[in-house]
């Protein structure tokens, strides 16, 4: 039995880092992307055109036992969403203003370095002035100390010491985007994962609904087959009624992951609006 492989891997620029995915494996993917390439707002989404598989579709149960949960009180999973949320806008924030301030200071340092280096290039050029006095007076006889003349560098040596003032700022708001980096992506992590909760918890909603369903057919199922010792015959929209055929899950997954995705936006999103 095989998964569909109807989902892609999309990062938050829009970016398509893989197709043609079963939901493990798109899950698993998306996985890596977050924790080791610390891309934002990755995420698994059904394709437009999946293709088709070639053997019987089964739900990809896996994913739900393959990734642990952090602990969290039954019954509160949507309070810890709400939590994740808002700390991963937190942490969205606290980084895009890392961001800004390292690609200010990077501007900074830029033009700190291209003062360094027009002086520098003036400098050069007032020292070469000079020794070629220099020279001409040493050509015509003169041998006293004085016969140079003096390059005042008080400028080029400001300008350098301002460049590494900058370099140092940049080093430590760098340092800053890097931490910053590090709790978005925890952040991250903690609203996928909450996003999990909450999707298990419907789950087992779903089977407690699902097992007082059950016991009511089984209790019908039965009454309708033992009718026959009674002289009433099974009739064919009573064996229809009694069968069971559990259609393809491959639309049901896209609404899962199209509520996935609500839920990273509203935490009071429910299923059944996505069903």
């Amino acid at each position: 039995m095989q998964e569909p492989a109807v989902f892609k891997v999309v990062s938050g620029d829009g970016e398509v880092h893989a197709e043609n995915l079963s939901s493990t494996a798109a899950f698993q993917m998306a996985s890596f992307l977050v924790t080791n390439r610390n891309l934002q707002h990755v995420r698994t989404e059904p394709m437009a055109t999946p293709v088709k598989p070639t053997g019987q579709i089964v739900a990809p149960h896996i994913v739900a036992t393959a990734t642990p949960l952090p602990h969290i009180e039954p019954g509160k999973e949507r309070d810890a969403l709400r939590e994740a949320v808002e700390a991963h806008l937190d942490a969205s924030a606290r980084l895009d203003d890392a961001n800004q301030a390292v690609d200010r200071a990077r501007a900074f340092v830029a033009a700190r370095q291209a003062e360094v280096d027009a002086l520098q290039v003036e400098h050069d050029r007032e020292v070469q002035a000079s020794g070629e006095t220099l020279a001409a007076i040493l050509k015509a006889g003169g041998i006293t100390a004085s016969a140079g003349h003096a390059v005042d560098r008080s400028a080029l040596t400001n300008a350098e010491i301002r460049r590494n003032t900058a370099r140092v700022a940049l080093e430590h708001l760098a340092a800053e985007q890097t931490a910053a980096g590090s709790a978005h992506t925890s952040a991250e992590s903690f609203v996928r994962l909450a996003v999990m909760a909450v999707k298990r918890a419907n789950v087992a909603e779903m089977v407690k609904r699902l097992d007082e369903v059950k016991a009511q057919f089984t209790a019908l199922a039965t009454a309708i087959d033992a009718a026959r010792f009674s002289d009433v015959p099974v009739t064919p929209e009573a064996e229809l009624a009694m069968r069971i055929e559990i259609p393809a899950v491959d639309e049901a997954a896209r609404g899962w992951h199209r509520y996935s995705a609500a839920l990273r936006d509203d935490p009071e999103a429910v299923w059944e609006d996505f069903a």
